[in-house]
């Protein structure tokens, strides 16, 4: 006869049994699905509208994955809500590879400008790794007669508020490249918000602002006469714009804003470590082929991989310092 002690005994044998060989069941799926991985289409979702530079990095980088795991990679744009509508669909879907969101420096930035994004940049989310960096110039009009980034900022301490640098928005790159600028130089222009960059460009050429941030590809698109580039971001020169010095050069240090935007892959949190690890090493695989190095250099943009932890740490950094800055700036987060 078998006591009550040693039934309750057995019945702790057999729960224990049954939940290691659970437990090895999941293990096994997890590791069977890794090395499986990617069975079918997978998905970055970019966060703006078609066309842009992240959209455009997005088609590229896809690409290059695609040829590199054997699969379609398929680009979704879904713009709207500061990236909100973007980050809480990549956020809620299932952690297994195949929905992924293409981030860039507006990512680091959300947090702080919109109080409804609806997601935890830090928590629901894990960096796959970096793909380009984009090279930011800053035009001026001709009429101001500043060929140089220290004959603009010369005359900008002379004039204050006289000298308008457009910009796209709140919390946008142009605005944090305007931003950066403005705290490195020490100069007080007037900010003027424009629906999109080639509106506050096409306003440069007319002489009706001063000057604005632009992606190079911009700049270089422009043609000569129609707009001194004063400088680019980075730690050398475009080949795009030979005789435009760097920032650096120029002696003026644009803190945070270095290298100028900045692209990259995010999964779900949960995602498994193998499929971050055969995701990334896709990623790194596509930034250094040349063909697609050509591709987007030719576009102004520098390509650069990273582990999925530098990414993390990177993308960490950028969170903290943009935060500071912007709520140094009065910037608070607002409902978007």
């Amino acid at each position: 006869m078998i006591s009550g002690a040693s039934r309750f005994g057995l019945k702790f044998c057999v729960s224990a049994v049954a939940a290691l060989a659970c437990m090895t069941a999941s293990v096994a799926q997890a590791e069977e699905t890794a090395a499986q991985f990617p069975s079918r289409d997978i998905t970055i979702i970019v966060p703006f509208g078609a066309g842009g530079p992240p959209d455009s990095v997005a088609r590229v980088i896809a690409a290059g994955l695609s040829k590199n795991l054997g699969r379609p990679v398929i680009v979704e744009n879904r713009p709207g809500a500061s990236s909100g509508l973007a980050s809480k669909a990549v956020a809620r879907a299932e952690p297994n590879g195949y929905t992924l969101l293409a981030v860039d420096i507006s990512f680091a930035v959300a947090p702080h400008i919109a109080s409804n994004l609806g997601v935890d940049t830090a928590k629901d989310f894990r960096p796959i790794g970096l793909s380009a960096k984009s090279v930011f110039t800053l035009l001026a009009s001709p009429s101001l007669g500043t060929p140089t980034v220290a004959d603009f900022v010369k005359l900008a301490k002379t004039k204050g508020q006289e000298i308008q640098i457009g910009h796209t928005g709140i919390g946008t790159t142009p605005h944090l490249a305007a931003m950066t600028f403005i705290k490195a130089t020490g100069i007080d222009p007037l900010l003027v918000p424009y629906k999109a960059i080639a509106e506050a460009t096409n306003n440069v050429v007319a002489g009706h602002i001063s000057a604005t941030f632009s992606a190079a590809s911009t700049a270089i698109g422009l043609g000569s006469g129609k707009a001194n580039v004063l400088g680019v971001t980075g730690s050398k020169r475009l080949p795009g714009l030979p005789d435009v010095p760097t920032f650096e050069e120029s002696g003026v240090k644009m803190t945070g804003f270095e290298n100028g935007s900045w692209y990259g892959l995010m999964a779900p949190a949960g995602t498994p470590d193998a499929i971050i690890a055969k995701l990334n090493a896709a990623l790194v695989a596509t930034v250094q082929d040349k063909a697609v190095a050509d591709k987007l250099m030719a576009s102004g943009l520098e390509l650069s991989s990273s582990t999925p932890e530098e990414f993390g740490s990177f993308v960490t950094a950028q969170n903290t310092y943009w935060g500071e800055t912007l709520r140094a700036a009065g910037i608070k987060p607002e409902p978007k």
